[in-house]
């Protein structure tokens, strides 16, 4: 605990990845440092002055007089298993920057909420118990969690304190940090842990119906927010959950803190778990076929800006591989011009840059990494530019972050653009497109990987939005998937009728 004259000193640090528990490929040590990765004063380096959940945290405990000590961060971009070995490499690497960091009052996490390692089914759950072991009973503990969490009453237990995000698309990751550095200082200052109701939700929400702008999210969030209007309530987090993790604790949650009132905490956790259960038929999605889509924009006259085909099968931010054929081989059936595809192929990419700029590229693009997402397409065009795939989020989704797509290739086919690059990036900031020479709002239609975050890049552009129905292992029919570890019954798997809302449980 701090001492006379001494600033209250917090560690900081986390590990985040969004797992995919049916995808084909996993995720090693060497894809979080691929994507984000930085230890000790490499954090305030790269992430101060940016709108991302550790510049949040810097700028917050800033403001509340907070003293930071850095320790170990990575992310990596959603997608399989981590295997056991390079989990505990990750968790091992996060305890011993905790232990180093010498005297600390208490620790912000910067988490996802729906990490799975082989082995480890509730990977933040053990993360943050690690933690409060290493702290102690009485030191806080306080953690960041994205929308799509699939909270556990292990990680509510552990934690004193759970910040989720508000938005879907993420557009308040920033804010949230700020929010759990607050909340850091409010707990010391109080001294004592805050009473905790966890409510569990048997649905699984597909995330293109947790979008937070409309809808039952919207209706629930607005609810989340008059609740945290309470001056006894100290934070509502509301977890969509990640319907494609086969693991327990998969589905939808509410989490309620206040300042001792145990009672009013499992009151609104209820009240919370029940406002979402009765609206469970609206996380349920129906997609337009990848014909009736291309079709439907061929046949429309060219509006004001793109119509968004939002390829959610193939969505990289919940762990596809963005090599899904479906639209791109349909634009080239019907004959659509001025479309904008993006596909991740690393072997076509090596095939444009052999050909050079100007040069004529002829192969199969696609469909490579696994069986789910299409058949590889044959391509001919002539390759438009080449690059390095470098660009900076200029947009409101983690303003100011640097991303990597890798050598990236532009062609021309049949009147489109077709963007292959060597690394899967979601299509979150329209600078993905700009950066490589494409105008988004003069497209006739642009293709995105995704369900929902594509709207912080697109949505204010876009003349119209077609969710399309392609193949893939981020499908709305969630009873394709051969779920094994997941606790049943829930719905929309199992009837309504058969499922009780499970007990609210106090941390």
């Amino acid at each position: 605990m701090s001492g006379p004259g001494r600033p209250r000193r917090v560690f900081v640090g986390g590990l985040a990845h969004e797992t995919h528990t049916f995808a084909a490929v996993p995720t090693p040590v060497a894809a979080f440092r691929a994507y984000e990765w930085a230890e000790g004063s490499e954090i305030p380096a790269g992430y101060t002055g940016t709108r991302t959940s550790l510049g949040g945290v810097i700028d917050g405990a800033g403001e509340a007089g907070l003293s930071l000590a850095f320790g170990f961060y990575a992310f990596a971009i959603p997608s399989g298993l981590v295997p056991a070995p390079d989990f505990a490499t990750l968790h091992d690497r996060l305890l011993a920057s905790l232990r180093e960091a010498g005297p600390l009052d208490g620790a912000v996490l910067v988490l996802h909420g729906a990490m799975v390692a082989d082995g480890v089914p509730d990977a933040e759950g053990a993360i943050l118990a690690a933690v409060r072991d290493a702290l102690g009973p009485d030191r806080p503990l306080v953690a960041t969690l994205d929308l799509h969490a699939n909270v556990s009453a292990r990680m509510a237990a552990s934690a004193d304190l759970l910040v989720g995000y508000d938005t879907y698309p993420h557009v308040d990751v920033y804010e949230r940090g700020v929010e759990a550095a607050r909340l850091m200082r409010r707990r010391l200052d109080a001294g004592s842990r805050p009473a905790t109701a966890f409510a569990s939700i048997p649905v699984l929400a597909v995330p293109q119906r947790q979008i937070t702008t409309a809808g039952a999210m919207a209706d629930l969030f607005a609810r989340v927010h008059a609740i945290e209007r309470d001056p006894a309530v100290l934070v509502v987090t509301l977890a969509g959950g990640f319907c494609y993790s086969d693991v327990p604790r998969a589905g939808m949650a509410a989490v309620v803190s206040t300042a001792g009132d145990a009672g009013l905490a499992r009151r609104y956790a209820r009240e919370l778990q029940a406002l979402a259960w009765s609206r469970r038929a609206d996380f349920v999605a129906r997609n337009l076929s990848p014909a009736e889509a291309i079709a439907r924009v061929c046949d429309a006259r060219p509006g004001t800006g793109p119509a968004v085909l939002v390829d959610v099968a193939d969505n990289i931010g919940a762990g596809a591989p963005g090599d899904g054929t479906a639209l791109l081989a349909e634009i080239l059936r019907q004959g659509l011009r001025e479309a904008a595809v993006v596909v991740a192929d690393p072997e076509a990419v090596g095939a444009a840059f052999a050909a050079g700029v100007g040069g004529c590229f002829s192969g199969l693009v696609g469909g490579k990494t696994d069986r789910f997402h299409g058949d590889p397409v044959p391509v001919s065009g002539r390759v438009r530019l080449l690059g390095d795939g470098r660009f900076v989020y200029r947009g409101s989704y983690m303003t100011g972050q640097l991303r990597e797509m890798g050598r990236t290739a532009v062609l021309d086919v049949a009147g489109n653009s077709l963007v292959l690059t060597e690394r899967k990036t979601m299509p979150f900031d329209s600078e993905q497109l700009r950066s490589v020479g494409i105008t988004p709002e003069h497209c006739r239609a642009i293709v995105v990987k995704s369900a929902t975050a594509w709207r912080a890049a697109y949505e204010a552009m876009a003349s119209a939005v077609l969710e399309v129905d392609a193949p893939g292992i981020c499908t709305v029919h969630l009873d394709e998937l051969p779920f094994r570890a997941l606790t049943r019954p829930i719905y929309p798997l199992d009837p309504a009728e058969a499922i009780a809302l499970p007990d609210v449980v106090l941390a």
